[in-house]
């Protein structure tokens, strides 16, 4: 069933049930007036309206007359009329339902075509990754990549550094230290978990973040700890990486292989 056909049948069973409880309850009570009325003229009308004027009479007779006509086609006018409202009501709140009803489909088809244009653009994102390649991992992948491309840090680890003499090795660090430092710091905000210095004295309260400060040497007991400052500790304040544009099969390129080419003599 159509949700617009559901909501008409709805709306008039609901409006029917609704005047129906209220035309019997109107029903009701107008009956019970008119017979009440009765009840108290008709004393009159007998032996103990004797004493009463002939015009007194003439005019209660009247007014049971009206009292029974009006009982009589009470129920006409009362479910009469009361089949009119319901036809009324029932136009009203259909209308303001079909409304609301049009409304909610806009809404809908509206998040229908937000959520397909993602949808759309998921795949696009997709085919930048093979299946097997943890999305998660392209970030390492970018802060390898800048740190080899700025650094050398890849070139530098994986160099046998037994070859060279300390003081070769001291020079290399100096420069390779520089420009990764800058590099990181263009990719990853850092700040230390500790404000205080190396080798002080601090004090680890209660409730501490076992993640954020590792306790170590003669560990007994509740916090508060108190002990000396070993390392600071860092966290990332804030990541910043390049949007990743790699093609398939190039995510896993941290840096391209150089070649040269030289002009044949």
């Amino acid at each position: 069933m159509q949700p617009k056909a559901k909501l008409t049948l709805q709306t008039l069973i609901a409006c029917v049930l609704f005047q129906g409880v209220v035309l019997c309850a109107f029903f009701w009570m107008g009956r019970d007036v008119l017979q009440s009325l009765l009840a108290h003229i008709q004393p009159f009308l007998g032996s103990q309206g004797g004493s009463a004027s002939q015009e007194t009479i003439t005019a209660l007779i009247r007014m049971e007359g009206l009292l029974r006509q009006n009982l009589r086609y009470l129920p006409a006018v009362v479910f009469g009329l009361g089949g009119i409202g319901i036809l009324f009501l029932w136009i009203v709140v259909q209308a303001m339902g079909r409304r609301a009803v049009d409304h909610a489909v806009a809404t809908a088809s509206q998040t229908a075509r937000g959520k397909g244009a993602e949808d759309q653009a998921a795949p696009r994102d997709a085919e930048v990754l093979p299946e097997d390649m943890d999305p998660k991992a392209v970030g390492a992948v970018q802060i390898l990549s800048v740190l080899q491309r700025q650094g050398r840090l890849i070139d530098f680890l994986e160099e046998d550094l037994s070859r060279y003499e300390d003081a070769q090795i001291g020079a290399a660090v100096r420069s390779i230290h520089e420009s990764c430092k800058a590099a990181l710091a263009e990719c990853v905000h850092l700040e230390t978990v500790m404000a205080q210095e190396e080798g002080s004295v601090v004090t680890v309260p209660s409730g501490f973040d076992p993640a954020s400060v590792r306790l170590t040497g003669n560990v007994s007991g509740d916090p508060p700890f108190r002990g000396v400052l070993r390392h600071r500790g860092w966290r990332i304040r804030k990541v910043h990486l390049p949007t990743f544009t790699a093609q398939v099969g190039k995510e896993r390129i941290v840096a391209p292989a150089e070649v040269e080419i030289v002009a044949e003599e």
